[in-house]
């Protein structure tokens, strides 16, 4: 999977196709689940900036106009969150639920486009116009047609996916696409796996099991916070930006380590009782500390909550957050020593429910509205990955604003990648700049340093949980 941002996406020419979804023949019910809490916060903090992730890949051969109108049809079907929306009544946001068999799909006028850059603009255009929080649908359903290799391009409002999602959309998808393709009317949609409704786990969230205030998680999630004034921790380098105040959106997407030496790290920090996540973050606390951002690098790290069977091909925005501090030393592989168990600590604590947490808090202060984090994905495990370079697949993000930095690293079978959100102004852009080319030269000297005797006795790295961090 490449993940990249719609800045930096350049397809081929061809004809932009799009289709809309017909609801006359359906009127929305009004239903009893209300948004999760993810979709509350987005809801609440949405603006005239369209915040949605996309997927893209390549199928053979002109578009089947017929057989993708009814692959994504079978796609809004099968996902709950994507036949349902949101309202807002009397301050309070509302989800409702459409009957998807009821739902007809039009071809729009195609979008004729000459070059790469205008047929990215017209993308990004209709990206921003289509994929928004409140109303149905809340998507854009595309392709791009030509003659020899076309692409299939879709894109959602962030209240009903996660990084997660758009692996499973590709897969379905491709899976969809070339069924109907094939087979026609013979293709059975229902052969795919089984699939939950994010709207089930959205009911099965607002039931959560309280966690006590005296819960060893609950005390150390407090103890975070107090210790940074009550509120999420910022990035520790200057940015240039007054809180309150926002900047354009710079966005960088860097390759780190190409595949074999992305394997020789995560052998390295497994041997440290750490993982590549781990070994990542610190050395990013060694360049923070080599900046001047003092000695801890202390951030919020979202992590999904897929940890029953139906969630695993369902599409939602299924994450969670945890707090993690990670002390630089004198030495990488000394912190990627401690930072294996604190990293391991800190996703137990992802088990407490955020919002118990902001209630325990008594309301969280933020002195900025963007959430300083960084995810790790590693493509390499997710529905459809062996065939996502066949296809080239890619994960696209848009570019809004910015008040504070944001990371999500990830690891394909190519190697390990990064990409960066932050404000780009020209102290934004020349820390952030500093600060990843530092990073990527302490990776790659620790990926270059002899290593001798490296398994640490009675290392537990192999015992983590797992680690798809997702944003």
């Amino acid at each position: 999977m490449h993940v990249t941002t719609i800045d930096r996406y350049l397809p081929e020419p061809g004809e932009f196709l799009s289709w809309s979804v017909d609801t006359t023949g359906s009127v929305p019910q009004t239903s009893v689940v209300p948004p999760s809490f993810n979709q509350s916060v987005h809801l609440a903090g949405a603006n005239d900036h369209s915040t949605w992730l996309a997927v893209s890949f390549s199928a053979r051969g002109r578009i089947d106009r017929g057989a993708l109108a009814r692959a994504y049809h079978a796609l809004i079907a099968r996902h709950g969150t994507l036949h349902s929306s949101f309202t807002k009544r009397d301050n309070t946001f509302v989800r409702e639920e459409i009957d998807p068999s009821a739902l007809r799909l039009d071809e729009n006028p195609g979008v004729r486009a000459t070059s790469r850059r205008a047929l990215r603009q017209a993308v990004w255009a209709t990206l921003d116009a289509a994929c928004h929080p409140f109303g149905f649908p809340a998507y854009l359903l595309g392709a791009i047609d030509r003659r020899d290799v076309s692409t299939i391009i879709c894109g959602f409002d962030h209240s009903h996916v996660d990084a997660y999602s758009m692996s499973i959309i590709v897969d379905d998808l491709h899976h969809l696409y070339h069924g109907y393709r094939r087979g026609r009317d013979a293709f059975v949609p229902e052969n795919l796996p089984v699939s939950g409704n994010f709207v089930d786990y959205c009911a099965a969230e607002s039931e959560m099991t309280q966690v006590g205030a005296s819960d060893p998680r609950m005390l150390s999630w407090l103890r975070f916070f107090d210790e940074h004034d009550g509120h999420p921790p910022t990035f520790p380098l200057d940015l240039g930006v007054a809180p309150g105040d926002r900047a354009p959106q710079g966005a960088d997407v860097r390759c780190l380590l190409d595949g074999p030496a992305t394997e020789r790290f995560a052998t390295i920090c497994r041997a440290n009782g750490s993982s590549l996540f781990g070994g990542v973050l610190s050395a990013m606390a060694h360049t923070v500390r080599h900046l001047g951002g003092g000695p801890e690098l202390a951030l919020l790290f979202p992590m999904h909550t897929r940890r029953s069977e139906p969630w695993r091909n369902a599409v939602g925005w299924f994450t969670t957050n945890a707090p993690l501090r990670v002390v630089s030393t004198d030495d990488l592989l000394e912190t990627i020593r401690r930072t294996g168990p604190a990293l391991r600590r800190a996703v137990r604590l992802g088990g407490v429910p955020i919002p118990q947490v902001i209630a325990a808090l008594g309301g969280l202060d933020q002195v900025r509205d963007d959430i300083f984090m960084t995810s790790f994905v590693d493509y390499r495990s997710l529905p459809g990955a062996t065939l996502h370079d066949e296809i080239d697949a890619h994960h696209i993000s848009n570019v809004t604003t910015a008040d504070d930095a944001q990371f999500w690293i990830s690891r394909t079978g190519r190697g390990l990648s990064i990409r960066s959100r932050y404000p780009a102004n020209a102290l934004g852009t020349e820390t952030i700049h500093a600060f990843l080319d530092d990073v990527g030269s302490r990776v790659a000297a620790a990926v270059d340093a002899p290593h001798e005797n490296m398994l640490i006795e009675g290392s537990d790295a192999d015992d983590q949980p797992p680690l798809n961090a997702l944003a």
